[in-house]
């Protein structure tokens, strides 16, 4: 049984997030350093659009070759639409979007935490 069907289709959809999570945080902390750099504008993208549409499959780069490499969640980022809003960075809206995007890092990756420890315990308590 794949694994992806272990737990409800779960697992594939929080690995997602938790790239995107991964990918906004480098974003926001790119924001923070550049914050006074003369012309830098602030650069965000809508995570909930984001993940529609990795949830959706599109955007997403495939491998035509075994011999591909993969590529960093942050480069392939680079293609991902941001917000078209252009303005300067706000040091206390970069905080706590920092804030909320790693509190949700956290709470996705604890969700599959807890998956891999209830499959620990099935296949620990199994045994016995």
């Amino acid at each position: 049984m794949p694994i992806n069907k272990l737990f409800g289709g779960n697992l594939p959809i929080m690995e997602q997030a938790l790239n995107l999570r991964y990918e906004r945080q480098g974003l926001i902390q790119s924001n923070i350093a550049n914050m006074e750099t003369p012309g830098y504008t602030s650069q965000d993208f809508p995570f909930t659009k984001a993940m529609e549409s990795a949830m959706q499959g599109s955007g997403a780069l495939s491998k035509t070759h075994a011999g591909h490499l993969e590529l960093d969640p942050v480069d392939a980022g680079i293609s991902r639409e941001f917000s078209k809003e252009k303005r300067p960075v706000d040091l206390d809206e970069e905080m706590l979007k920092l804030s909320e995007n790693q509190l949700m890092y956290e709470i996705a990756a604890k969700i599959i935490g807890k998956k891999m420890d209830a499959m620990k315990y099935a296949i620990d308590e199994g045994g016995k």
